[in-house]
């Protein structure tokens, strides 16, 4: 009876209760076999030395010379053709008083003056001067000679223009035949060819001075060229 108690008393296998195998993500190696595209890419990259074609070599840059800029005169052309605008306003007006006074004109010197007849030629010859020595530049006197005509011309038939539009009769024959004569019109119009030639001589002379010292740095830049062309010739 002990015997079979105690046998009663062992747990049997079927109340035991199994263990849990628990198995970690991380020990789970998973080892893929190469296939045959990436050894054979793995090979490729491996035993093939990529050569450049410009290995061992240096690249040099060289930057190319430039030429010198030529001076230009027109700014100060164009400075010196404003201060010829006022030796001729004194000169017009000189003129136009030696006349008021020869004449005995009732029109005395203030209202000559302040008068239309004198500022529209003023106004025209700046703009005729002006143009002259922004195109001739660096010319020579004789240019400035030749050019004075095209600065009386300027002045001359600029003011008759616009002396007829201020006064109103532009339709007019006889206010086109009487301006056109008019001494003062006249005396402008010498007067402008006048200052313009002597002042286009001080332009000249800065003109010519230009073109020597232009020449003379393009000379200089084409004798280092050449002597740097010399040089590097037997190097290579």
């Amino acid at each position: 009876m002990a015997q079979a108690k105690d046998d009663s008393a062992q747990p049997t296998p079927a109340d035991e209760v199994p263990e849990e195998i628990v198995v970690e993500e991380d020990e789970i190696v998973v080892e893929e076999a190469p296939t045959t595209e990436s050894a054979t890419a793995t090979a490729t990259l491996t035993d093939e030395k990529v050569e450049s074609p410009l290995a061992g070599e240096r690249v040099v840059y060289v930057s190319t010379p430039t030429p010198p800029k030529p001076h230009s005169n027109r700014i100060v052309g164009s400075l010196l053709a404003l201060a010829g605008t006022l030796v001729f306003a004194v000169g017009y007006g000189l003129v136009g008083a030696a006349y008021i006074a020869l004449t005995g004109s009732t029109l005395g010197f203030g209202d000559f003056i302040t008068d239309a007849i004198f500022w529209i030629p003023v106004l025209f010859f700046t703009i005729g001067f002006v143009l002259v020595a922004v195109l001739v530049n660096r010319a020579a006197w004789w240019v400035h000679v030749l050019s004075s005509l095209l600065v009386a011309f300027i002045t001359y038939f600029g003011s008759i223009g616009m002396l007829l539009l201020v006064h109103q009769i532009a339709g007019s024959s006889v206010g086109f035949i009487a301006t056109a004569f008019s001494p003062f019109v006249i005396a402008a119009t010498i007067v402008a060819r006048e200052v313009s030639i002597w002042v286009g001589l001080l332009i000249s002379r800065r003109g010519t001075r230009l073109t020597a010292r232009n020449r003379a740095e393009r000379e200089a830049f084409d004798a280092e060229q050449k002597a740097s062309d010399g040089a590097t010739a037997p190097a290579a």
